[in-house]
């Protein structure tokens, strides 16, 4: 438990840091998805890293690209902040949010309350705004993650 518990507190930490403190502070969560990455003794999960990084950034860039996002630094591109999240982010996956896995139930609410509802933090601690509203983006933001996290899980399971 106390793993669990370092693992989600360390995210959380480095996830207010960045929000907040932007791309200044990016290399911290560079520095640790590099950390984690080096440590893990699981050769399966250290390749799956980088794809769920990916995966995600994917995302949101669509839905940057298409207007559910925008930041004030007006570009199409994603901040380097955000891509620091996302490195970050996959380190949880088995670790703090393995309860995730449990069922599909499990699946919505950390898509709901967990993953879109950082996003409207993000936006009031942030450069992140929603130009189709707080509901709007937030069911938008909830169906996207629910995608996420049925295709990272579909990756996982997926015999190499």
């Amino acid at each position: 438990m106390g793993k669990v518990i370092r693992n989600l507190g360390v995210f959380q930490a480095l996830w207010f840091l960045v929000v907040i403190g932007g791309d200044a502070f990016a290399v911290f969560a560079f520095g640790w998805a590099l950390y984690h990455w080096v440590s893990y003794s699981d050769t399966r999960e250290r390749l799956l890293l980088p794809i769920y990084a990916a995966i995600g950034l994917i995302f949101d860039g669509a839905l940057t690209a298409v207007g559910v996002l925008t930041f004030s630094s007006n570009t199409t591109l994603l901040p380097i902040w955000l891509i620091a999240l996302w490195s970050v982010f996959p380190t949880t996956l088995n670790h703090g949010l393995k309860w995730c896995w449990s069922g599909p139930v499990w699946v919505l609410i950390a898509s709901a309350l967990g993953a879109a509802l950082t996003y409207v933090g993000g936006a009031r601690l942030g450069d992140l705004s929603f130009p189709y509203g707080d509901l709007t983006t937030t069911i938008i933001l909830t169906i996207s993650w629910v995608g996420y996290f049925t295709l990272i899980r579909y990756l996982s399971s997926a015999k190499s």
